[in-house]
């Protein structure tokens, strides 16, 4: 507690308006390796698998560099993820860590998201050389997953990259799944017992709408929801009272949240600090907002337009600016949430999205339900998911 409060006086705007200024340092890049991709999942927001396949050049990738060449003495984190399979561009991914040295990014971190279909042993020997971040696209057991991740043919995903985890493990490489949740599951606690009961870190999130509206969850659907998040809140109560590690990084992040007093006013650097640049060279706000040209907030060769962005909105403001938040209970946990998907429910980022109000209304519920509850037993520093020696870095206090 004392440590938070040392870190809160250091931050002398911790609790002062958040303003978006032009032109801040650029320490997040999404760049589309791939337009297209090797399956075809359901809920897939870009509809990736009916684009025509392309690849980024490397010609386009130096450009990029190019434009980011004032950047290169930062840190900045370059990741591979929306568009497409990254990996189905493998020839000019293994070239990316030598291109950015040659060209001055001496500081880089490399991020990559993949369905792993099609990992092989080359690839993970370039990850773990160039200490590549993994995240793996998995929804769960083999029935869930293939419910939604499955092949053009039909077939399903799961024993490819099941096969493909196992890989990774037996090559000791770190890496993270990644989980989409759909609201009409009525199996979701199965998710998380497959994910507790085979220690594979993951983190999920809960099936949004797609851009050309091929999927589009419904807002009744939430009411299983909550019915499985209880499931899911005694599943988690039962392994932190039992000391038993957790392997949904989520949900322990957020516990740890209530825990230390962590507030968040600003729901995603999109727009702000962190951009998406498309096989085109063109600058999105957000991987989401790739599937329309009329999104576009410039491109490599002309710059950023950050007028188009404060006037449309296109990024998360400070919680505090949004005056219809200004009385709900959990402002400071989602922040006001995506402002992509508010936009690509109402047109507006400042209107809420009632379908993500509901889902996090729900969520952070059952996440004080599960705190609540095994308060009595984290309090001594002895849980192994709440260590003194994690203590409280890994946050952010800017919020």
């Amino acid at each position: 507690y004392q440590e938070i409060k040392t870190k809160r006086k250091q931050n002398k705007n911790f609790f002062q308006k958040l303003e978006y200024y032009d032109n801040q340092p650029i320490r997040a890049v999404g760049v589309e390796l791939v337009n297209g991709c090797n399956l075809n999942c359901k809920y897939c927001y870009i509809s990736a698998y009916t684009k025509k396949k392309k690849l980024l050049s490397k010609e386009k990738f130096i450009d990029i560099l190019k434009f980011l060449e004032k950047e290169k003495d930062n840190h900045i984190i370059m990741y591979f993820a929306g568009g497409g399979e990254p990996l189905l561009n493998f020839k000019l991914l293994k070239d990316i860590p030598e291109l950015c040295k040659t060209y001055g990014f001496k500081n880089c971190d490399f991020d990559l998201t993949t369905n792993g279909t099609i990992l092989k042993k080359e690839n993970l020997s370039f990850f773990k050389e160039n200490k590549f971040t993994i995240n793996i696209s998995l929804d769960g057991g083999e029935t869930i997953n293939d419910r939604a991740r499955i092949y053009p043919n039909g077939k399903g995903s799961f024993k490819d990259v099941f096969k493909n985890i196992k890989l990774l493990k037996e090559n000791k490489i770190d890496f993270l799944c990644k989980t989409v949740i759909l609201p009409d599951n009525k199996d979701i606690f199965d998710v998380f017992s497959f994910f507790e009961h085979n220690e594979i870190k993951f983190y999920f999130s809960i099936a949004t709408n797609s851009y050309d509206n091929h999927y589009i969850p419904k807002i009744e659907d939430l009411d299983n929801f909550e019915i499985q998040m209880k499931k899911v809140s005694e599943l988690y109560v039962k392994l932190i009272s039992e000391n038993k590690e957790i392997f949904s990084l989520k949900i322990l992040e957020d516990i740890k949240r209530i825990h230390y007093g962590l507030i968040n006013k600003i729901s995603c650097p999109a727009g702000r600090e962190s951009f998406f640049i498309d096989i085109n060279g063109d600058f999105y706000t957000c991987s989401y907002h790739t599937s329309s040209k009329d999104l576009s907030i410039g491109n490599i060769y002309a710059g950023i337009n950050y007028n188009m962005i404060k006037e449309k909105k296109w990024y998360a403001q400070d919680v505090d600016n949004y005056k219809i938040y200004k009385d709900c209970w959990m402002k400071y946990l989602c922040a006001g949430s995506c402002f992509v998907i508010k936009w690509l429910d109402n047109n507006n980022t400042e209107k809420p999205s009632e379908y993500l109000c509901k889902a996090f209304d729900i969520y952070w519920k059952a996440i004080l339900s599960i705190y609540i509850q095994v308060y009595p037993f984290i309090i001594d520093d002895k849980n192994i998911n709440f260590l003194e020696n994690e203590k409280i870095e890994e946050f952010d206090f800017k919020g």
